[in-house]
């Protein structure tokens, strides 16, 4: 598989993140997504799932920050998920819970805990992982599944896994 997102001299675009503009803001987080190109899937694949999660975030808070996990996008020999998928749809698939859905922050808006929240590294610029999956089902889990859910019902269905870094700036 191959995996693309839009960046400008090798950071994800600023309105995906801490410096979004205004009306990119929701519940103070940056919610628009950025779209992703997803080509050369397996064709057994049935299934898509993503997940973004910052390990930069470890000295920072104490773990790793889960931005965004969504899975049962249906499969094709090409997957673009649009701009702005998490919150406007265009795209089929169930999302998970981030870390705001967590007690830590505790957090209860389903718009901010189960959709895409933007990187905002506190600290200096972070690395994001954007892990795509084939999988060779849809997986039996509901709007708001946690990330152990997630890997659970994924692991004996993966296909292939592949995994790109974005940088977002401080």
């Amino acid at each position: 598989m191959q995996v693309s997102v839009p960046t400008s001299n090798g950071l994800l675009l600023d309105k995906y993140g801490k410096y979004a503009p205004k009306e990119a803001i929701y519940n103070k987080n940056p919610a628009i997504s950025f779209p992703i190109e997803i080509t050369d899937i397996p064709k057994e694949a049935k299934t898509i799932a993503l997940t973004l999660l910052d390990f930069d975030s470890v000295p920072v808070c104490g773990f790793a920050w889960i931005h965004w996990i969504a899975a049962n996008i249906p499969a094709a020999s090409t997957v673009e998920i649009p701009e702005n998928a998490s919150q406007k749809g265009g795209i089929q698939m169930i999302q998970g819970n981030n870390s705001t859905a967590g007690p830590l922050i505790g957090e209860t808006d389903p718009l901010t805990t189960q959709h895409y929240i933007g990187p905002t590294p506190p600290d200096k610029t972070h690395d994001y992982w954007l892990d795509i999956y084939a999988l060779d089902s849809k997986l039996d889990l509901k709007e708001g599944f946690w990330l152990n859910e997630f890997y659970h019902a994924a692991k004996p269905h993966i296909i292939e896994r592949k995994r790109i870094s974005i940088l977002s700036r401080a």
